[in-house]
């Protein structure tokens, strides 16, 4: 069986393998030593000897070492990722009697089969708490909802701050009925209205508080819906973040920063820096700084916790990084972060202005088409090695650090995507560069999830094509002059050295616009994601088998056909004894798929479809490990997929009720 990559990390955190350690550890020193190597090749051997083409030389030579502070970063501060767990309590479990845990779900447009299965999954939780909704959108559906699951609904009469502003009402009605005795909480959980908890989300986060000085438990961000438009296969653009770079922060003199979601967060901290912060539309970060500042610490719990909905456009992807990157540059600004270093550790300095800074990448991008075209088109003479030789030295230098980052980087990244999603950046960077210039007043703006109208394809920001033509054009002019077909003339040699950099940027920007343009990343008109699987049910008591199942419904495969004047017939799924009721779409007249569908207001029938499909029962499906809920599996192997039998008390109900 094939699994999403994330559920190899829903067990307890654990030590990095020693493989994996001594890969990444001789990749980081590989990359470093390539381009020393290439570099000092560059110097001792290309240059020109003399005159303005030694100049104009040096400054390429400059530009092709930008990236070594990095990789010498990123070596130091990845030399170890090893995930710690909280010490176990001496005197019982992790929820300590009397510690109060409330969750958080905070919402505002989202459809019915986005929030219900988050609201759902929290209200089972095993471990004692209290579930409160936060409906920013004041919508009767949702009230009810909660009423027949078991949540709390909570609205607010001023809609102000956005998310913020939504945390901070909540936060204020737990203070006021603590007050009056009825209530409180000392943790708040908080989870975006995508991200379904899995059982063990209050399990051993909650031990990080017996340490006093601990104000946030953050845990990664993991996705269930695959074709996402960072998707690359394995672990998506997000996995490199919170599967390395956000263990390496777990360390004694820095800490994470809250992700808005999958956090566990002590409310005697929040109320100390009065709330979690509305000043910037990036509030998770932002409040985190206020913790820090503050003096509290922050943890990183490296366990599959949640799993929720990435962009799956691109248009919501580079709506949900302008969010981040704006917010970034507001908090940059209004914190003075390359003057925090009164404040922070050496490490958090680093990380939180580097981290901000990073969303001014999309410049740095338009920076390497920029310079190696101004050398071209000055026309000066930047390399006297042969054009073999610099190819040679070029492409292993570049196929070296390539190999050598990825192992750094623990496999958690796939070049193409990265550098496709990469130009998607561009735009962001650009805009973000323009907010501190300009200072525009900011919005906060919620990424939409679930499904559209109708089905298109991604829209490219005109930007990326005016770069791709000044690529082509400046690139073909300066071959044309090698050629002695236009006036103006480069050696070949010269043209060689800036060129392959032009190429490679070029090949970049029309792997973006390829990715942005496919089918793949179209929109759709489902609210939730389907998932195709090959497992035994009972319709009616008739044997059948699963094809595709979702919140909402499931296609199910029968050897003969339902009585044609059913409107409704009972689904039975593998591992649970109660039958859940839905409407028949479409059905073939001699058997085949069976299109089923849950009535609108069921809540206790998409209850039960939400919970088959996260906190799946043990056994339920053949190959299917326990503890593993069903939206993990990429695919079942045919031969682990035979008919097993339904839970005995759903078959023997069921075949009373067929014989009946």
């Amino acid at each position: 069986m094939e699994l999403a990559a994330w559920a190899s990390y829903l067990g307890s955190p654990r030590r990095e393998a020693a493989g994996s350690r001594r890969w990444a550890h001789a990749g980081g020193l590989a990359a470093i030593a390539a381009l020393a190597s290439y570099l000092a090749w560059r110097v001792l051997f290309t240059l020109p000897h003399s005159g303005w083409s030694r100049v104009v030389a040096w400054c390429l030579v400059a530009f092709e070492t930008l990236p070594m502070p990095g990789l010498v970063y990123k070596a130091i501060t990845l030399w170890n990722i090893d995930a710690p767990i909280p010490a176990e309590p001496s005197d019982g479990p992790a929820l300590r009697p009397g510690r109060r845990v409330t969750v958080l779900i905070p919402t505002y447009n989202e459809p019915r089969d986005v929030l219900l299965p988050t609201v759902a999954a929290a209200c089972e939780l095993p471990q004692a708490h209290d579930t409160w909704v936060l409906d920013d959108g004041d919508r009767p559906w949702v009230a009810e909802m909660c009423a027949a699951l078991g949540a709390r609904y909570v609205c607010r009469p001023v809609h102000d701050h956005a998310k913020a502003g939504n945390i901070n009402h909540a936060l204020a009605l737990l203070g006021d009925e603590e007050r009056a005795g009825i209530g409180g909480a000392d943790i708040i959980a908080v989870l975006d209205c995508d991200h379904v908890p899995l059982p063990s989300f209050l399990d051993q986060p909650l031990g990080w508080f017996d340490d006093e000085k601990v104000a946030l438990v953050q845990g990664p961000q993991s996705f269930y819906n695959r074709g996402a438009f960072d998707d690359d296969g394995y672990t998506g653009e997000q996995g490199l973040f919170f599967n390395v770079l956000m263990p390496s922060r777990h360390h004694a003199d820095a800490g994470p920063f809250w992700c808005g979601s999958t956090a566990l967060v002590r409310v005697e901290a929040l109320r100390g820096i009065g709330g979690v912060a509305t000043e910037t539309i990036t509030e998770d970060l932002h409040t985190t700084l206020e913790l820090i500042r503050a003096g509290w610490t922050t943890v990183y719990h490296h366990q599959t916790l949640a799993v929720g909905l990435a962009p799956a456009t691109p248009e919501q992807y580079l709506l949900q990084r302008r969010r981040w990157g704006m917010g970034a540059m507001q908090i940059l600004v209004r914190e003075r972060l390359w003057a925090a270093k009164r404040w922070m550790s050496w490490r958090n300095f680093h990380e939180y202005l580097l981290g901000t800074l990073w969303w001014l990448e999309g410049i740095a991008t338009v920076t390497i088409l920029a310079v190696p075209m101004l050398v071209l088109l000055s026309g000066a003479r930047t390399s006297i090695a042969p054009p073999w030789e610099f190819t040679v030295a070029f492409v292993a230098m570049f196929s070296v650090r390539l190999w050598g980052a990825k192992r750094l980087l623990r496999g958690n990244i796939d070049w193409p995507t990265a550098f496709a999603l990469r130009v998607m950046r561009v735009p962001v960077g650009m805009a973000c560069l323009w907010w501190l210039v300009s200072r525009s007043s900011l919005e906060f703006a919620v990424t939409p999830k679930g499904g559209s109208d109708e089905r298109s394809r991604g829209k490219v920001p005109p930007i990326l094509y005016w770069l791709i033509a000044l690529t082509l054009g400046v690139t073909g002019y300066a071959f044309a002059g090698v050629e002695h077909l236009v006036p103006w003339r480069t050696p070949e040699r010269s043209t060689l050295a800036s060129g392959l950099w032009l190429a490679l940027a070029g090949l970049v920007l029309v792997l973006g616009v390829i990715r942005i343009r496919s089918p793949r990343f179209a929109t759709s008109r489902r609210n939730s994601p389907r998932f195709a699987l090959n497992a035994p049910v009972l319709v009616n008591g008739m044997p059948g088998r699963l094809a595709d199942i979702s919140v909402g419904g499931a296609s199910v495969v029968l050897d003969r056909p339902l009585d044609p004047d059913l409107d409704e017939v009972a689904l039975t799924l593998p591992g649970v004894d109660r039958r859940v009721m839905h409407e028949v779409v479409h059905a073939g007249q001699r058997g085949g798929t069976v299109s089923l569908r849950v009535k609108d207001g069921d809540w206790e029938a998409l209850r039960s479809m939400a919970l088959w499909l996260f906190h799946t029962p043990p056994g339920a499906v053949a190959g299917l490990p326990d503890g593993v809920p069903v939206v993990a599996a990429v695919r079942l192997d045919a031969e682990r997929t035979e008919l097993a039998p339904v839970a005995p008390a759903a078959t023997a109900r069921d075949e009373a009720v067929q014989a009946a």
